[in-house]
């Protein structure tokens, strides 16, 4: 399968870069297969598993929210600010998380605080879920 060049960058790190053959990720329309020579493209990412094909396999992880970008020479990017593959998330650390984002909900909160404990449980629960499909 052809290959096309792949990074996926956060504030704090390079999570990959190097080759694919396949990248599937959940947009605000839906999800999107990219392979070589896809055409330009960008789309925001919503918080959800994400899938890298390479050397002939799928390897997931848990992506919070963040940006897609397939530039003319089939460079694909992906900005975001948080990512973790399956295998290395701390499923009881998610719990927690989750836990601590419910009960803000049901705290009576400004709308920015609700706003940000509404984000941090819909993480939570991405995670705890890319995690369980190991």
């Amino acid at each position: 399968m052809a290959v096309f060049k792949l990074r996926v960058l956060t504030p704090e790190k390079i999570f990959f870069e190097g080759d694919a053959e396949q990248l599937i990720a959940k947009t605000t329309s839906g999800y999107v297969g990219i392979l070589k020579g896809h055409a330009p493209y960008v789309a925001s990412i919503v918080p959800s598993e994400m899938k890298i094909r390479s050397d002939g396999s799928f390897r997931s992880a848990a992506i919070s929210d963040g940006i897609v970008k397939v530039s003319e020479d089939s460079m694909v990017t992906v900005l975001t600010s948080a990512i973790e593959w399956s295998d290395e998330i701390d499923v009881a650390r998610a719990e927690r998380s989750k836990a601590r984002a419910e009960k803000q909900l049901k705290a009576e909160t400004s709308r920015t605080e609700f706003d940000l404990a509404e984000r941090q449980l819909k993480r939570a629960v991405n995670r705890i879920s890319v995690a369980n499909k190991k």
